[in-house]
């Protein structure tokens, strides 16, 4: 059996206990693989007394728990195994009683059911290679292309009203049903990760996951913690790694999860201004208490060393950094910047080749600066103004387009400020703001033409890239948690077509070099434009890496360029590998004269990739051993 000691509570209080999930929690007590029965232990300072009710004693009061040390609760319950359902039941100092699923539980019953369940993890992983090489890994020079997933709705069921009606998720894959089919899709797109949106448990399918009653339980929508090793294991054997986002900002308020735990603010801010989040309804932690820091240090580690996951998306970053994310100097939170770089030193010392990549809307600076360098220690920041601008650049007829050329090119600005990530999440394609496709200016099949410049666009700009699931086939209706992807669509021409190109395009991004290496180092060696033409809307720019050069020419306007003039290397000749137009590519080289000048013809709404050629280097002939004649 375990032990709570009193270094472990000093260690907890102070915010520095990392591994609070080994203690915390129900864990079974075992001899020779045999379970014995579950150990409980809960920290809830608050509590005058503190029973375990469950289907195993009726939810009646019949196993009262026992002080360890000040604040902790004990009990060992003998012959409990496995999959038993259990909340605790706190007496609050004042009186109250509370009814609290468990804040450390492994696993919990399936909503709209709100208790805790005993669970004996007996998963082994079989990627030993793949943990072996993360160690080494550079997403710096690495590509780096993450295709962003909702569960629940990626692929659904079919199931008839009756079974939805007994079994809300039925419609559900499970994780380990999931496995097969996201890893090889995945795999047949070149995507280099998968980001899982949020899988600690929730009551509200609607909150996509972002509102957080169970942290260290993987939601019982899609199965068992098991399961869900097993698809990231399955993602590891085929090469692709796995991104968690996580929510270190706020927690929901429903009467069973953490919201005034044991009748006092355990892990919220004490004042209601600074607790309250009147945005999303939830509850802000207060990451200056050590109980909370620990909780969460201990839940960050508990996802990555037990689940192996490669990854950590920070959900809502400005919204620590400053209080309630009104960025200006004197909101700072400069106990929650404080957290922010704990928690990056903690990833970075302890479990190399995992990225942190931080969701951040603000101009807070230096987010992927070490923190040696004075920075707050991320790998990765979403560039959301990149995002923000070209969109918008989109959505303008192409007429307007001219006089924002700054919306495209603004970004080039200032990429070297961060090490930035490309975002067209799900946060694009919700809440009215239509689907990507929709975004696009023009009638229907123009939108598909300027979306299909678009993504060319992105996939050939610096910085690392994520699409959400539909991105890549031009998905029409806007994302919702219910409803399975419309993937019907994949049967018409126009929507066959444009998957085609994205998988072109994602196959091409990963087998270039020019087009990840140096996006960190963009206008050292890696990004130069060629031509600005705001008037045409027309961008022209190369990527390079060695003898690895693409010179991408966007034409957003909506008529043929034709003879325009281009600056190149002098005497060098490309070749057109791709145009992201509609119609049938026809192949062609374009050559620069001694002063570099050439002139090249683009259709309307098209993105070309033309690849250098580069003369092949003279075989050296192998020496070849001499004899002399001997005179006889």
């Amino acid at each position: 059996m375990t032990q709570f000691s009193d270094v472990d509570l000093y260690y907890l209080q102070t915010g520095e206990h990392t591994n609070l999930y080994e203690t915390m929690g129900a864990h079974m007590v075992k001899e020779r693989n045999k379970i014995l029965g579950t150990e409980f232990r809960l920290y809830a300072p608050n509590a005058a007394q503190v029973f375990l009710v469950g289907n195993f004693n009726n939810w009646e009061r019949t196993h009262e728990m026992q002080r360890e040390v000040d604040g902790v609760f004990y009990l060992y319950v003998e012959g409990l195994k496995s999959l038993e359902t259990y909340k605790y039941l706190i007496i609050t100092q004042q009186g109250w009683e509370l009814h609290k699923a468990d804040p450390y539980a492994f696993f919990s019953e399936v909503r709209p059911k709100t208790a805790s369940v005993t669970y004996n993890p007996r998963y082994k992983f079989k990627d030993d290679v793949w943990m072996y090489n993360r160690v080494n890994y550079d997403f710096k020079t690495s590509p780096f292309s993450v295709y962003e997933v909702h569960l629940g709705s990626w692929r659904q069921k079919v199931v008839d009203q009756a079974a939805l009606e007994a079994d809300s998720t039925a419609c559900y894959y499970s994780y380990k049903e999931l496995a097969s089919m996201l890893v090889d899709y995945v795999k047949e797109n070149h995507f280099t990760h998968i980001e899982l949106m949020p899988i600690t448990e929730h009551p509200l399918d609607a909150s996509w996951g972002y509102q957080t009653t169970g942290y260290f339980s993987a939601t019982s929508r899609y199965g068992k913690p098991d399961e869900l090793k097993y698809l990231v294991d399955a993602c590891h054997q085929a090469g692709i790694g796995v991104i968690l986002d996580w929510v270190p900002l706020h927690f929901c308020k429903d009467a069973h999860g953490l919201y005034q735990f044991d009748g006092s603010s355990l892990y919220e801010y004490e004042k209601e201004y600074d607790r309250e989040n009147v945005q999303w309804g939830t509850a802000n932690f207060d990451l200056g208490k050590g109980s909370t820091r620990s909780f969460l240090l201990s839940n960050l580690k508990y996802w990555l060393k037990e689940f192996h996951f490669d990854g950590i998306r920070v959900d809502a970053l400005s919204y620590l950094l400053y209080w309630r994310g009104e960025c200006a100097d004197e909101n700072i939170n400069h106990t929650a910047v404080d957290f922010i770089k704990r928690v990056n030193a903690l990833v970075h010392a302890e479990f190399k080749g995992v990225v942190m990549i931080a969701e951040d809307s603000s101009s807070f600076p230096k987010v992927t600066h070490s923190l040696e360098d004075g920075g707050i220690g991320f790998d990765m920041k979403w560039d959301l103004g990149w995002m923000n601008d070209t969109l918008k650049y989109m959505e303008r007829p192409a007429v307007y387009r001219k006089y924002h050329s700054n919306e495209l090119t603004f970004g080039m600005y200032y990429n070297q400020s961060e090490q930035f990530l490309l975002p067209l999440s799900h946060d694009e394609v919700v809440h009215g703001k239509l689907s990507i496709i929709d975004k696009m200016n023009g009638d229907y099949e123009d939108r598909f033409h300027l979306a299909r410049a678009y993504y060319s666009y992105f996939y050939a700009h610096p910085g690392k890239k994520l699409l959400f699931m539909g991105n890549e086939w031009g998905h029409i209706r806007e994302w919702h948690e219910y409803t399975e992807m419309d993937w019907n669509l994949l049967e018409f021409p126009i929507h066959q077509s444009f998957h085609q190109m994205m998988n072109y395009l994602s196959g091409f991004y990963r087998e270039h070099p020019a087009m990840w290496k140096y996006d960190y180092q963009a206008y050292e060696k890696g990004f130069n434009w060629v031509k600005i033409d705001a008037d045409c809307n027309l961008f022209a720019f190369t990527r390079t890496a060695e003898e690895d050069e693409v010179l991408i020419v966007n034409n957003f306007n909506d008529v043929d360029m034709y003879e325009t003039q281009l600056n190149l290397t002098p005497d060098t000749e490309y070749k057109l590998v791709f145009s992201s137009s509609i119609l049938p590519m026809e192949s062609f080289s374009i050559f620069t004269n001694e002063h570099g000048d050439t002139h090249l013809s683009v259709p309307r709404l098209t993105t070309y990739y033309l690849q250098r050629v580069f003369p092949e280097t003279p075989k050296k002939k192998k020496a070849t051993r001499k004899t002399k004649k001997v005179e006889k």
